[in-house]
């Protein structure tokens, strides 16, 4: 195969009788849309490259007098499948994903978000799913795109001193100390006080999803700190793309049933 760009495949969209609207994350051109003509029919010129967890080199080129690219062939560099197994994994694997076509725009590659997408997928097939290593994304994400939540000081202002009545308010940027609380209003404004906000910034200050995973137990935070930075950041996230993301809402169904013991 000729040489093609690096990517993963973020959605797959069937696309008239036979043909694939695929989302692609490509490191030479960001997030991209392309028609793959034949793939539900047949596989033989794509591989197996068109699912995901899998890491893939595809042939594409831009169609004239359209914004869609077309898909040509494709071929597997390196594959995670062997996660499809635990309902966990995918869905964290396929979080990392969504969250990517949603807060990334389009057409703006930045090799970073490609790294971050495979280091989740090698984190989780050397350990399996992880609350720490899922933060690490989230922070990761958010930073590529502009929005890194304020944690150490106040979003509006800039004071220092969150110590008491701060709010995490993802509408104006993180954490909102007591002075300019009074202006935050909505249902995705929370209280954050200064552990959950030490566990975030303790995630954020290790290199990879595998390296935070060392938060998980760090005994320096409970339960309930853990669940409060998870919270502030899932609200970032979902007033930033302003439209449920199927991953998220899977991730809450499966932890909801955990809690009560299901199998």
């Amino acid at each position: 195969m000729a040489e093609g760009c690096l990517g993963v495949v973020l959605r797959t969209t069937p696309l008239r009788e036979s043909d694939l609207l695929v989302t692609l994350y490509t490191d030479a051109h960001g997030r991209v849309s392309a028609v793959a003509r034949g793939a539900r029919r047949s596989q033989r010129r794509f591989a197996g490259a068109l699912s995901l967890l899998v890491l893939g080199r595809y042939q594409l080129g831009r169609r004239p007098r359209g914004e869609l690219w077309g898909l040509d062939a494709a071929e597997v560099v390196r594959e995670w499948t062997r996660l499809s197994s635990d309902v966990v994994g995918v869905a964290h694997a396929s979080y990392a994903a969504e969250l990517v076509g949603a807060l990334l725009p389009p057409e703006a590659p930045d090799p970073h978000a490609l790294e971050v997408i495979l280091a989740l997928w090698d984190s989780l097939a050397e350990a399996g799913p992880s609350p720490g290593a899922l933060r690490a994304v989230e922070l990761a994400l958010l930073a590529l795109a502009g929005h890194e939540p304020a944690l150490e000081r106040c979003a509006a202002c800039g004071e220092p001193d969150l110590e008491t009545g701060a709010v995490f308010d993802p509408t104006r940027g993180g954490t909102i100390c007591r002075r300019c609380a009074a202006r935050s209003r909505g249902p995705n404004v929370r209280p954050i006080d200064a552990a959950a906000r030490a566990y975030l910034a303790a995630v954020g200050a290790l290199d990879t999803p595998a390296a935070a995973r060392a938060v998980d137990t760090d005994p320096r935070f409970g339960p309930a700190d853990r669940a409060a930075a998870r919270d502030a950041l899932v609200s970032m996230v979902t007033a930033l793309v302003d439209r449920p993301l199927r991953s998220l809402e899977y991730i809450a169904k499966l932890g909801a049933a955990q809690r009560r013991g299901e199998p």
